[in-house]
């Protein structure tokens, strides 16, 4: 992430660590030099030197850096965490476009930190990420409009979100698809593109989709019924710590639907429950 003439600093100073930057340094190179401080990429990770070079970008206007600070307000990485320093950072940088900046200014009015919570508020900010492309903030107004918070409810638009932010990557959202298509909700009911879509997200680790896809071979939702494939997607999600998924594992082994033979026993540490106490509340 370092430009051209920060590396070269950086190795020429490789005795000392400390990379330099010269008079002549843009805000850009600033601001990268105290990313890779805060990151600790090619130099010793330091919080403090980080802070002073966001700082510095940050004086001379530069978005990014105003950002970061942000993030170092909030995080108390540096300097002492003040949420209402981060949020005025933050703003201002989002103010002047950055997208990350308006995401998580977005999520602050989710949250309420350092500001009243407000849903309008945090739709307008994701809606600017979003319209950058961030595929975070897509994802996220999809859920908005799934949920009516802020905005109508509206499936079909949820769905027009959603399919944004999975076409930029994201697995959460191409899991959300797979349920809309799942339950038919602003779509025809159709479980072969729910199965398609879960399986999108499931490739990429997401246990959820996991899950999902092994409630639909339990089921024989748009595939036939086969227990050992359902055990097989709990299982992956199970592995994840998904509770869900290991409770439906120990249905399964209680009701005879699959054999218990090697089958690991889950447990929480929320609740403690194995196989085995499950078994024993079913009969008591």
């Amino acid at each position: 992430m370092l430009s051209s003439s920060l590396i070269t600093s950086a190795c020429s100073a490789e005795s000392s660590n400390t990379p330099i930057l010269s008079n002549q340094s843009t805000p850009t190179e600033i601001y990268k030099l105290g990313l890779a401080y805060y990151e600790g990429d090619s130099v010793l990770e330091d919080d403090d030197k980080a802070f002073e070079l966001f700082q510095k970008a940050a004086d001379q206007g530069y978005a990014p850096a105003k950002h970061y600070l942000g993030i170092m307000y909030y995080e108390g990485l540096g300097v002492d965490q003040n949420y209402q320093k981060a949020f005025e950072w933050v703003k201002q940088a989002a103010n002047q476009g950055d997208s990350d900046a308006q995401f998580d200014l977005g999520v602050m009015y989710h949250e309420g930190i350092a500001v009243k919570q407000d849903d309008f508020k945090k739709f307008e900010w994701f809606q600017k990420s979003a319209n950058q492309g961030d595929s975070d903030a897509q994802y996220r107004i999809g859920i908005m409009y799934y949920e009516g918070s802020g905005v109508e409810q509206n499936y079909q638009k949820a769905m027009e979100w959603y399919v944004l932010a999975a076409d930029n990557g994201s697995f959460n959202a191409q899991n959300n698809i797979g349920n809309l298509y799942e339950n038919g909700y602003g779509v025809e009911q159709n479980y072969k593109k729910a199965m398609q879509w879960y399986t999108k997200a499931a490739d990429q680790g997401l246990d959820v989709a996991q899950f999902n896809i092994g409630d639909l071979y339990e089921h024989g939702y748009g595939v036939p019924q086969d227990y050992d494939k359902a055990f097989e997607w709990y299982k992956k999600a199970a592995d994840q710590g998904n509770q869900e998924a290991s409770n439906r594992i120990g249905k399964l082994v209680m009701s005879d639907k699959i054999d218990d033979t090697g089958i690991t026993i889950y447990s929480t540490q929320e609740t403690g429950l194995t196989l085995g106490d499950i078994e024993n509340s079913l009969n008591n």
